[in-house]
């Protein structure tokens, strides 16, 4: 066997590939990651955010393969499907990773899906696809170890410690984009003694658990998520570029009827489909819809917007919690779900004309966004994908049972909250400007938020 192949990364030093590994990164289809950026268009606020898909699945093979060396499980055939399975993971991202993952639930056409895949989600069935059915990855894996990988990323019926490598609270897929986040936007949230985490993890019943001198890291690790979340992937302007794109890609749909932007998004499951979405990334998106020989129209207007950083402004923002109780159920359980959509764009138009009043200028609606922003507890958070559990002297015990710091956080709820936002294209000439003007309109936007929800639930009840 010849030597492993070494890559410089600046996370984890140096990554090891073998030739089979090699291959499988060399292949158009993962290739196709470097031009889609880890953090969409977070490097108008951190300039350095301009990491990409293609350097974290790296990092998450090194991290999954560094764990299973760990835990004595290297060199096993399982072994080999966790380090494809880290490997291919973000196989199926279309263009501004995530953001990407919102558009197309919204415009999926879920009717055209077998039964057993109507509630799953779009961009997994999409990377699912991939694994399974690209011919340059076929050839390297094979047939039935691609399987593997798929099940292993969505139904795993082998030792579950598998699984957890690559989807639980200490996943490899967190364990590096924490770090990685944090180097490029050059923040110091989410770093956290990787060493020591990694150090204590063990195997025990079939079931991948801390020990206790890893509880300390782990604390660390809960706080880095939280911190990160926080400052970087909720910061205000983090999210109105997140929130532009994917108005953009509604208007391109909707209102423009761009064919492009609609064969794009409208997932419905044909070889088409698949055959044309591998060819998207950033690049390619910006070109086709913000670039000279784009179309004119709304949402060429908004990616204009992005390109020259013109972004929209937050006019509104208030925690769920003050309204009434009908607005904190309806927004709390529906506003993201796509039925609700025309009942989105009602508020907006609403608040476009207190813009409108504010301004002495009209405001167009469609340029007006509605945002639910939801931030989990700290504990909550840190354990998002199950329990983490303490192998103790007699039996294992759950880390927030274990942690004291934990366990106080948990029962103060800290770090909740859910916010409504409003975004829209206007110009502050001064914070003391923006701060009044903010002020004034917060009781008229409450009041068509109420209005909206009382209108929407006397609808319901007549039905």
């Amino acid at each position: 066997m010849s030597d492993p192949i070494q890559i410089r990364d600046p996370i984890h030093n140096f990554i090891s590939l073998n030739e089979e590994q090699v291959k499988v990164i060399d292949s158009p289809i993962f290739q196709r990651l470097r031009n889609i950026k880890q953090l969409a268009l977070a490097s108008l606020i951190y300039p350095g955010a301009l990491h990409t898909r293609f350097d974290h699945s790296l990092g998450v093979f090194h991290v999954a393969k560094s764990v299973l060396r760990r835990l004595e499980l290297d060199g096993t055939d399982e072994a080999r499907v966790v380090e494809f399975a880290a490997l291919l993971h973000d196989l199926g991202h279309g263009p501004f990773s995530h953001v990407s993952e919102q558009s197309l639930e919204m415009f999926a056409d879920r009717s055209s899906l077998p039964s057993d895949q109507k509630k799953e989600k779009i961009h997994e069935l999409i990377t699912a696809h991939l694994i399974e059915t690209d011919p340059d990855i076929e050839k390297i894996l094979g047939k039935n170890r691609s399987r593997q990988v798929t099940q292993l990323l969505n139904a795993w019926p082998g030792d579950p410690v598998f699984r957890s490598i690559i989807s639980g609270p200490l996943d490899a897929d967190k364990l590096d984009y924490l770090l990685r986040d944090s180097y490029f936007c050059g923040v110091a949230y989410g770093r956290f003694d990787f060493a020591q985490l990694e150090r204590s993890l063990c195997r025990v019943k079939k079931q991948l658990m801390l020990r206790k001198t890893g509880v300390t890291a782990f604390e660390q690790y809960a706080l880095a998520k939280h911190y990160i979340t926080q400052n970087v992937y909720r910061h205000k302007g983090r999210l109105v570029t997140d929130a532009m794109i994917t108005r953009a890609i509604a208007l391109g749909i909707r209102t423009d009827k761009l064919p492009a932007m609609q064969k794009l998004y409208c997932f419905d499951g044909t070889p088409a489909f698949y055959k044309n979405y591998v060819t998207w990334h950033d690049a390619r998106f910006m070109t086709e819809f913000a670039g000279v020989r784009a179309k004119q129209g709304k949402c060429k207007d908004v990616l204009c917007r992005l390109v020259d950083r013109r972004l929209f402004k937050r006019v509104f923002s208030l925690g769920l919690e003050s309204f009434s109780y009908e607005v904190k159920t309806f927004m709390g359980n529906y506003i993201d779900k796509p039925e609700t959509v025309c009942f989105r764009m009602g508020i907006e138009r609403a608040v476009s004309d207190v813009l409108s009043f504010e301004f002495k200028s009209a405001v167009d609606p469609d340029l007006v966004i509605l945002n639910k922003v939801k931030t989990k507890p700290i504990h909550e958070m840190a354990m998002n994908d199950g329990q983490v559990l303490v192998n103790g002297h007699e039996q294992p015990e759950p880390i927030n049972e274990v942690s004291k710091f934990l366990d106080s956080v948990g029962t103060a709820k800290a770090g909740a909250g859910v916010d409504l936002e409003m975004y829209a294209p206007v110009e502050w000439l001064s914070r003391s400007r923006r701060d009044a003007v903010c002020e004034r309109i917060k009781q008229s936007v409450v009041d068509v938020i109420e209005q909206a929800v009382r209108e929407e639930a006397k609808g319901h009840d007549s039905v």
